[in-house]
């Protein structure tokens, strides 16, 4: 659903980061990828990933960045969404 924030995902101990992002509507879909920097639940914008139609896009996490919690929140509802974060 539009607006709605996912459940938080940890972020904090993994050096490199990597989040992917598909979904299945017909209009183009912006996610805003929100962080909690200290664990204190204050949410604040990090970036906005825009994902064609149908479609699949992606963002490296600079080396060595750093927030406790991560979550996504879709600007549209969407179908079919998923978003994997990778970490290593």
């Amino acid at each position: 659903k539009a607006f709605m924030p996912s459940d938080p995902f940890l972020m904090n101990g993994f050096d490199k980061k990597v989040v992917h992002f598909t979904h299945s509507s017909q209009k183009r879909i912006k996610f805003i990828i929100e962080v909690d920097l200290l664990g204190n639940n204050r949410w604040s914008t990090y970036k906005t990933i825009k994902v064609p139609a149908s479609g699949y896009n992606y963002h490296v996490f600079p080396d060595g960045f750093s927030a406790q919690w991560v979550r996504i929140v879709p600007l549209k509802d969407a179908r079919n969404v998923t978003v994997e974060f990778v970490y290593n």
